[in-house]
């Protein structure tokens, strides 16, 4: 009998689960990955590596062209590649993080006391216990959890339109913060 009491005390302080429904989409995972790419030192680096490169390739192709010259066809390449790796490649890479969660069908995930649940047509997924959780993203369209390191981190996406009110956005910040998320 005193462990019920132990554990509605403990309960208390916390607020109902939020709950969301959704289809994964595209767009979703494309704003997931600019946010995961945001909180990567890594990502950081290699994207400032590569404007860098396509900066680099730019001008050593204008000179040439200004003195009259045909640029040397690898310097076109060492522009071109920065423009694939900044533009084409994260669409790629969100097209197949969506064709694979497509797969799962529909998402029905809870953040709960103890961490993130997601249920899909599939089976039942524990996502993340909370204290695998170090930090979180908030988009116009989803919140990205981050976990795992700060050079690669691992992200679960939560679209806000699978909420069920828009208060709901609140009610999962207000858990997201609670548990000691740092927002990025």
């Amino acid at each position: 009998m005193a462990e019920a009491g132990e554990e509605q005390a403990g309960r208390a302080g916390h607020a109902d689960p939020v709950e969301l429904v959704y289809r994964a989409t595209a767009g979703e995972f494309r704003e997931a990955l600019r946010a995961s790419t945001r909180a990567s030192a890594v990502a950081r680096w290699g994207r400032g590596l590569l404007l860098f490169s396509g900066g680099l390739g730019l001008i050593l192709a204008v000179v040439p062209l200004l003195l009259g010259v045909a640029p040397d066809p690898k310097v076109l390449v060492m522009t071109a590649a920065p423009v694939l790796g900044l533009l084409v490649l994260p669409r790629l890479q969100a097209r197949q993080l969506h064709r694979r969660a497509a797969l799962l069908g529909t998402h029905h995930t809870v953040l709960d006391l103890w961490g993130v649940t997601v249920e899909h047509d599939r089976g039942t997924e524990r996502a993340a216990r909370w204290s695998q959780v170090s930090r979180y993203a908030e988009t116009p369209r989803t919140f990205v959890l981050l976990s795992g390191g700060v050079h690669t981190p691992r992200l679960t996406v939560l679209p806000k339109r699978g909420l069920t009110s828009p208060a709901d956005a609140d009610r999962l910040r207000a858990v997201l913060d609670r548990e000691g998320l740092t927002r990025v």
